[in-house]
């Protein structure tokens, strides 16, 4: 099972996470690359589909409906993120405006409905932890968003700083303890040459695994605890995008570790 990719940045489009592959069951999820005036078409069959720009203006186009000179922050650590979320059954064009980098996340889905517009202006920012684990949240699609099976979101690490901390999981149907939802991160570090790391393990131990993560690392979480943390002296961001039936995050911190909270 291989938990762990690096994305070599190269124009079109890039698929790093396919289902039916290492624990992954719904999601699927690729880097789109597009050089100014640079266009991309495919449709949406039958998933729902996350676009998510991580830098760049874009012109998306999904049937009859029009988002024009949409996005606009130069990388993510430069503002909030603009997304367009399609749902099944529409065919879409991603016209780039400028360069333009996009994560394209996607999830089988029956919800029918309207393309929908997710703007800087709508993400919700919030601030977890304190201390050496505190982060900032972006929530683009949160529980209240009409979505089949996604969530999606930002997380932003200061300096030296952990994340997904407490370490916990989600991935056993166990309410109201806990949901079974997979996930799959997406890394930026600022500047570029940094570092972080993520440890990945199961409560057996049966799954123990450390990755360095470098800038536009990607690792998959079908199952386990998952906490993360960068060096000192960078920022680490990453995307996190969840698939799961019932849609209802629930996670498990470990029992082991959840002490941190109280302190």
């Amino acid at each position: 099972m291989n938990l762990f990719k690096h994305y070599a940045p190269k124009d079109g489009y890039t698929p790093l996470v396919k289902p039916g592959k290492d624990g992954i069951e719904f999601l699927e999820e690729g880097i789109l690359r597009l050089p100014a005036g640079g266009k991309y078409r495919s449709a949406s069959e039958g998933c729902e589909i996350a676009i998510v720009l991580l830098g760049g203006l874009a012109n998306v186009t999904v049937g009859e409906a029009e988002f024009l000179s949409i996005g606009g922050r130069a990388h993510v650590f430069a503002g909030r993120a603009t997304t367009v979320h399609i749902p099944p059954g529409h065919k879409f064009k991603i016209e780039a405006v400028g360069v333009v980098e996009a994560v394209l996340a996607k999830a089988p889905s029956d919800l029918a409905g309207e393309p929908r517009l997710i703007g800087p202006e709508k993400v919700k920012v919030s601030t977890r932890g304190k201390d050496a684990c505190e982060r900032q949240i972006h929530d683009i699609i949160d529980a209240n968003f009409p979505s089949k099976r996604l969530l999606v979101g930002e997380t932003f690490n200061g300096p030296g700083k952990w994340s997904s901390y407490p370490p916990h999981k989600h991935d056993r149907n166990a309410p109201p303890d806990e949901t079974r939802m997979e996930e799959v991160y997406f890394f930026k570090v600022n500047p570029p040459q940094g570092f972080g790391f993520q440890r990945v393990y199961s409560e057996e131990r049966n799954l123990d695994q450390t990755f360095v993560i470098r800038d536009n690392s990607l690792v998959k979480l079908p199952w386990g605890y998952h906490p993360v943390a960068v060096a000192p002296g960078y920022s680490l961001y990453y995307l996190w995008i969840l698939a799961g039936e019932p849609r209802n995050y629930i996670p498990y911190d470990d029992p082991d570790h959840k002490w941190v909270k109280d302190l």
